[in-house]
């Protein structure tokens, strides 16, 4: 059976995780930090200009691991809409242990858009094709696909952990991924979203080229990415972020 999201909410409106006791955002810079440390470090929306001017068939692939409120999503997509190629799919995949329900997820949307209303019509747009309800749900059937804006976004949501759901995309999503978001909740809280078996996995959907990006800059994390395929470096965080992760898996030779 799917476990959705235990919530407590606060007066500003943000969201806090009772399985994990953290905070899904902040209301001062989410929105900010999501392009900072997903867009900016995975070189978005350069790279979507980029497809603008070619002839693309295949989609634009974006792996995460802990979808939550969907914001690094809907900031994803609102530069995505802006400057990409009609004629190119962005094929966004998250996968969440806990998701949201439908009528939590309306909530968290009412304080986005009061606080980023530039994310409202993508807000609304989801929440048109969310599903109504996630109980009583057969533990087999775990995965949404949701197609938005007419076909332009397709959003795969793996409703399932993390090492199990991904591993099911094994061998026919191999080496297909062209940028991962690593977001689950910190390491220290969430270590099952942290780890070395889960870290091949990704390396193994990336395609080569592939960047990846998170905000821990935990030493665990950073060498078991680097064991698991990836080129790693450390660069300044935002805000009381001192630093953050970004990388990318090597080219072929």
């Amino acid at each position: 059976m799917i476990t959705t999201a235990k919530i407590t909410w606060l007066e500003s409106g943000e969201p806090y995780s009772e399985q994990f006791q953290d905070f899904y955002f902040s209301t001062d810079g989410g929105f900010a930090e999501a392009e900072y440390v997903f867009l900016k470090q995975n070189n978005f929306p350069q790279r979507f200009c980029e497809l603008a001017h070619q002839q693309i068939n295949t989609p634009f692939q974006i792996l995460e691991t802990g979808f939550g409120t969907g914001l690094n999503f809907l900031v994803t997509v609102f530069h995505w809409l802006q400057v990409a190629n009609l004629n190119c799919t962005l094929k966004y995949t998250s996968v969440e242990k806990f998701p949201l329900a439908k009528h939590q997820l309306e909530q968290v949307y009412s304080t986005f858009s009061h606080n980023w209303p530039q994310l409202s019509f993508i807000c609304a747009e989801l929440l048109q094709h969310y599903p109504q309800t996630l109980s009583n749900v057969d533990s087999i059937n775990t995965t949404y696909m949701i197609d938005l804006f007419d076909g332009k976004i397709q959003l795969i949501l793996l409703f399932d952990d993390a090492q199990i759901a991904l591993d099911k995309l094994l061998p026919e999503q191999a080496a297909t991924i062209d940028a991962c978001y690593l977001d689950g909740f910190a390491p220290a809280k969430n270590p099952q979203m942290w780890h070395n078996d889960l870290f091949n996995i990704i390396s193994t959907l990336c395609k080569p080229g592939a960047g990846i990006s998170t905000f821990t800059s935990a030493g665990f994390v950073r060498r078991g990415l680097i064991t698991a395929g990836f080129e790693l470096s450390k660069v300044p965080g935002l805000g009381k972020k001192r630093e953050i992760l970004r990388g990318t898996k090597p080219l072929i030779p």
